[in-house]
């Protein structure tokens, strides 16, 4: 494949799971109580890392042919997972990050079979896409920074699981499940 093909593909994909994200926030989540702080910080770095990241892929010099295929394999993940749980929550539509509201809910089947969020998951994929796209160790904070946002957000909404009455069956699904990636040793201790 060529750098100028290479480059193409690249950004379409890093596009398509940014829009899909962006549709996700505007469509899909609830904010009951309009746009928080942490909100905020994810939509204004978000823009940020995204610019630079798209800057970096349309710039990039050499790729390699395994840039390709794990740069391509991570947003080709990032856009199924992200959809997948779309999926699975439209029923029952999520609160977005940071949101103050009691959980309602327990979400345990699509992804969530495996993991706690899927969502996140999904987003820190499309940075470390990024990351592999173009082997710019400079867009390695931005990965950082993100994934630092994504487990404070993970944390308080597990935090108001556990404040919840859904607490205990929380607890269980927790002990059985990874938080953003599956955890081996877990889904090994559930089969029968």
């Amino acid at each position: 494949m060529t750098i100028i093909v290479w480059r193409y593909v690249s950004a379409g994909l890093l596009l398509a799971c940014l829009a899909s994200f962006g549709w996700g926030m505007r469509k899909f989540f609830s904010q009951p109580s309009g746009a928080t702080a942490g909100m905020r910080v994810i939509k204004i770095c978000g823009a940020v890392f995204a610019v630079l990241h798209l800057g970096a892929i349309v710039l990039n010099g050499e790729v390699t042919a395994g840039q390709v295929v794990t740069a391509t394999s991570l947003y080709l993940c990032a856009l199924g997972l992200f959809w997948w749980a779309i999926r699975t929550n439209s029923p029952r539509p999520l609160s977005a990050a940071f949101s103050p509201d009691a959980p309602q809910h327990l979400v345990e089947r699509g992804p969530y079979r495996f993991i706690r969020h899927p969502f996140y998951c999904s987003y820190l994929l499309t940075w470390m896409a990024g990351l592999a796209a173009t082997g710019q160790f400079w867009l390695l904070p931005s990965v950082a920074i993100m994934l630092i946002i994504y487990l404070r957000a993970a944390r308080v909404e597990e935090e108001k699981f556990k404040r919840s009455p859904l607490a205990g069956s929380y607890q269980r699904y927790q002990s059985r499940t990874g938080l953003f990636f599956p955890n081996p040793l877990k889904l090994v201790a559930r089969r029968p």
